[in-house]
């Protein structure tokens, strides 16, 4: 299994994978790695955290390629995963390639006649469906000038918020047919677009239909309630990286918050897709596993470290373990036995995600 923090690696050794300066296919068959992945579709994003299950039939695909100064991210896997990342500071939207069931995108529901367009530089917390989906990453001032010229004086641009553009169906699916289109030119000739001129053709094309969706559809901006939803969420976020062995239980977690336990719950359904006290103990496990993954077997005991993390019924959590990431805390641990390149990598990581 492929752990997180192995992009470069992994974009060449991974199943029929093909890579170059501006197009990358890579194929997953870990969720985990492939969640770690999919949040680098949006140019600049960083990983938060991944929250789900490792299973062995779990399949997805993913595909990056650089135009000039767009970015497209393209993704398909055969099971829901959940994440939350960091938004770049650019303009990202996010919308199905297929007909799905519809995705929780920090608090708003997508179906796949819509657009997400997520607040620049913030957080976003994302609960994928099977199916395929795309992201495409805009400079702010790139998305201006195109939208001056396609659209005249004054076009209907995303303002730095959270944004649901219902669209038509025509225009959907000219802009889904040209995502179709680099995804085949990335699996069969890749080589169109790394040449310049192709690629700001391509690049030119794709944001005038992405425009037409936008100025022509139905925008929804932030609402209150979401925004403060998130805000909750963005606390107990923070708290949970900074100090996970003192969030075990849902009085810790109301008071670091600042809220009463109804409405964390309710903002947590409604980013996390799961209460408070179940996502606070995926996020010490997942701080237990990159604690076991840079740490010497020789001098570290699972049962040390489950503890520090608040872990005190040990034969529960090695079966919570097992389910969340497809093997035993020991295994994890005797991963390091490999060379010390791999667990400085693994540092690296850890370092980004606590």
């Amino acid at each position: 299994m492929k752990g997180p923090g192995t992009s470069a690696a992994m974009m060449q050794e991974s199943e029929g994978a093909t890579a170059s300066s501006d197009v990358h296919v890579a194929g997953f068959t870990d969720p985990e790695a492939y969640a770690f992945e999919a949040v680098k579709l949006a140019a600049g994003a960083s990983v938060r955290g991944f929250g789900g299950k490792i299973d062995k039939t779990f399949r997805a695909i993913l595909t990056r390629v650089g135009l000039d100064r767009l970015t497209i991210g393209l993704g398909k896997a055969s099971a829901s995963v959940s994440l939350s990342s960091g938004v770049p500071n650019a303009h990202v939207f996010m919308f199905a390639t297929a007909p799905a069931a519809a995705r929780r995108i920090s608090g708003w529901t997508v179906g796949h006649q819509h657009i997400f367009h997520p607040r620049p530089n913030d957080h976003a917390f994302a609960i994928s469906q099977p199916g395929p989906s795309a992201v495409i990453t805009v400079p702010f001032d790139l998305l201006t000038d195109y939208g001056s010229g396609v659209s005249g004086p004054g076009p209907r641009i995303p303002a730095h918020d959270d944004r649901l553009f219902l669209t038509s169906e025509v225009h959907r699916m000219r802009l889904i047919s040209l995502m179709n289109d680099v995804e085949r030119l990335a699996r069969e000739e890749p080589w169109v677009v790394q040449m310049p001129e192709p690629a700001r053709a391509l690049q030119g094309t794709i944001i005038e239909a992405l425009l037409a969706c936008l100025t022509l559809g139905q925008p929804s901006r932030d609402r209150v309630a979401p925004g403060r939803h998130r805000r909750i969420v963005a606390r107990l976020e923070r708290a949970l990286r900074e100090r996970p062995e003192g969030m075990l239980s849902l009085p810790d977690l109301c008071a670091e918050v600042g809220v009463a336990q109804r409405t964390l719950n309710l903002a947590c359904q409604e980013f996390l897709g799961q209460g408070a006290m179940q996502y606070a103990r995926g996020c010490r496990l997942d701080h237990v596993r990159q604690t076991l993954l840079i740490s010497d077997p020789a001098s570290t005991q699972v049962t040390g470290v489950a503890m520090r993390y608040g872990f005190w019924e040990l034969g529960r959590f090695a079966q919570a373990y097992r389910l969340r990431f497809g093997e035993s805390p020991s295994k994890t641990l005797r991963r390091n036995a490999a060379p010390s390149e791999i667990r400085h990598e693994a540092q690296s990581v850890h370092a980004r995600i606590a």
